[in-house]
């Protein structure tokens, strides 16, 4: 495996999925996710050659601080996707495994597609980014009367492992740069144009729904805090960080979820001090980033900071 000589003794090892679906053949090839497969062959892998936890097993740890010898893993499942009932939950049942499954609550309602997905399969459709780039700057020239180069883009880190420059400054614009107004209409009018679909409709066959997350929580798979939509929580005042994680709490709690022991994963792994000082107020009795890594003995302690792998960074 890539990067196996990370999976070392005294280590939990959490690693992150996403989209894990049969990718190949579908009506969204270029989607970036994992094809079930090897999804399978992968936690194979892991069942074979390794411990795998649940939430219950890392609570246990983290208060004990005590990692055995043996290498563990941790499955974790971001953004509420549909793939993680159809495909993962199956697969999980059939090997008497556990995972924790993090949905922002919007997703739940399947009401609306989260303007992150939106940006997914924009993405996924029009392979061409420099003529997604030109839309954006004609809606942003009708709505404003400026262009992309008339705004301050040393302010963007263009940085990313798996996406060109020119992919990231388009998640970056449409994530968090440009003003919410903006860029609501223009990820709506980019959705309308290219993927044109019922928002609805699609939602619907995109993610999970109540009686899913009920299903799935009876047969113990644990459920976690994603936030509410999704946002870049470190770009939030600390009262709207805060208004973020309860309507999540308030809905899992509305579903008849155990919120006693419940963790968080921080939206697009943004988090700042403030997230810190609001996750410790909420007791979540942990929390997961997407900065690359293990848990191991020297860092342990960061309960609230734990470091996880991309399953890419894994990959058979």
């Amino acid at each position: 495996m890539k990067n196996l000589k990370l999976i070392k003794d005294y280590s939990i090892n959490i690693v992150t999925y996403h989209y894990v679906r049969p990718i190949k053949n579908s009506n969204y090839p270029n989607i970036k996710g994992l094809e079930l497969e090897d999804f399978k062959k992968q936690v194979d892998y892991f069942y074979n050659n390794y411990n795998i936890i649940d939430d219950k097993d890392l609570i246990e740890i983290i208060e004990s601080k005590k990692i055995p010898k043996k290498p563990n893993f941790l499955l974790t499942f971001d953004d509420g996707y549909l793939d993680h009932y159809d495909y993962v939950f199956p697969y999980f049942l059939k090997k008497k495994i556990r995972g924790i499954f993090y949905p922002p609550k919007k997703v739940i309602e399947n009401k609306t597609v989260l303007d992150v997905n939106k940006i997914h399969f924009i993405l996924e459709k029009e392979q061409n980014r420099k003529k997604i780039l030109t839309e954006i700057d004609n809606i942003l020239f009708k709505l404003k009367n400026f262009k992309i180069k008339d705004l301050d883009l040393k302010k963007i880190n263009l940085k990313a492992a798996y996406d060109d420059k020119d992919t990231v400054l388009i998640k970056r614009l449409l994530q968090y740069f440009l003003p919410k107004n903006e860029r609501k209409i223009i990820i709506d009018e980019l959705f309308s144009k290219i993927i044109n679909h019922d928002t609805e409709l699609f939602a619907k066959k995109l993610y999970i729904n109540p009686n899913i997350v009920k299903e799935m929580n009876s047969e113990k798979m644990a459920f976690g805090s994603h936030g509410a939509e999704h946002y870049w929580w470190e770009h939030l005042t600390k009262e709207n960080q805060k208004k973020d994680m309860a309507e999540s709490l308030d809905y899992f709690n509305l579903l008849g979820l155990d919120l006693s022991k419940m963790s968080v994963c921080y939206p697009y792994g943004s988090y700042n001090s403030k997230t810190l000082d609001l996750v410790k107020d909420f007791n979540f009795s942990f929390g997961l980033t997407t900065n690359f890594g293990n848990v191991n003995n020297s860092n342990i302690n960061k309960k609230y900071e734990l470091n996880r792998f991309d399953i890419n960074e894994l990959s058979l």
